[in-house]
């Protein structure tokens, strides 16, 4: 691991432009290939260690960002479901749909919830 906890600082320019491509393209030839270096080499790479934890920590940053952007949207995207539901001018598939959506993102938020609640609980009781 590099020396302030960044695994991309170990890598060479080739192998951080190989990560690049394998975030945007949808497969390791293509990926490969954007990056200019050979398939073989990058799938050499892929068995390499340090160029994996550096793939899997900007898979993780990408991730993370997309979270983000998700987050600003929720708002809206409630609102929306809010006023399918309640429209006079839906139909009533469209209606039931958002009521369906409704009820199926909260059951999944409140398990989250316990379930952090619960991770929480037994690393209190281990520490």
């Amino acid at each position: 691991m590099a020396k302030n906890g960044n695994r991309n600082e170990d890598l060479s320019w080739r192998q951080k432009r190989a990560i690049t491509s394998l975030l945007i393209e949808r497969d390791v030839k293509t990926a490969a290939t954007a990056a200019k270096v050979g398939h073989r080499t990058l799938c050499r790479w892929l068995t390499e260690e340090p160029f994996r934890a550096a793939l899997s920590e900007a898979e993780g940053d990408a991730i993370d960002g997309a979270t983000r952007r998700l987050v600003g949207l929720a708002d809206s995207a409630v609102d929306t479901l809010g006023d399918l539901l309640d429209s006079k001018d839906a139909s009533e598939s469209v209606r039931l749909r958002a009521a369906q959506s409704i009820i199926d993102n909260l059951l999944k938020l409140r398990e989250l919830r316990n379930l952090e609640q619960r991770i929480t609980a037994l690393e209190e009781r281990i520490a």
